[in-house]
């Protein structure tokens, strides 16, 4: 997720996503919505919420909304899923939980390995979608952003268990 965490970074971190999450609009494509929906615990960890939304009937529908639990570290920052849901498919699966520590316990090992590779792609795609250019745009240095950046990788790194 190196596209999502460099716009965390540029919007100042995840404590400033906590206070002032982004929201994307980049039509024809569904509204990019990334927030902090929990943490930070003990090791530093947030537990994020990356969800492209649009509407139905009134109603607010993901499709997709992966949550993940993000650890960063002197190596870099590991994204590991933790739940997905596609509203329009009725979908919802826990795959992982976080601890209170900020520790991933694995529920469905193999869809962690499957939601990895989707969010590689998805994380490609935003990018493609010019969802980077509608950042700068909304929340870019004239409105506040850093150039800071942190290095990403996927995986359950060394808190996994």
């Amino acid at each position: 997720m190196q596209n999502i965490q460099t716009m965390i970074d540029q919007h100042g971190g995840f404590e400033a996503v906590r206070t002032r999450y982004l929201r994307l609009e980049n039509p024809p494509f569904m509204r990019l919505v990334i927030e902090v929906i929990g943490g930070p615990y003990p090791n530093g960890a947030y537990e994020l919420s990356i969800a492209h939304y649009s509407e139905q009937n009134g109603d607010a529908m993901r499709d997709p909304e992966i949550t993940f639990l993000v650890v960063p570290s002197a190596e870099g920052t590991t994204w590991t899923p933790l739940t997905y849901e596609n509203s329009y498919l009725g979908a919802y699966q826990v795959v992982a939980e976080a601890s209170r520590e900020g520790l991933i316990k694995v529920k469905q090992s193999q869809w962690i390995k499957e939601l990895r590779s989707f969010a590689k792609q998805w994380d490609i795609n935003i990018k493609q979608q010019a969802f980077m250019a509608v950042f700068q745009r909304q929340y870019g240095a004239a409105n506040g952003a850093t150039t800071e950046g942190t290095v990403t990788r996927q995986g359950d790194g060394p808190q996994g268990q």
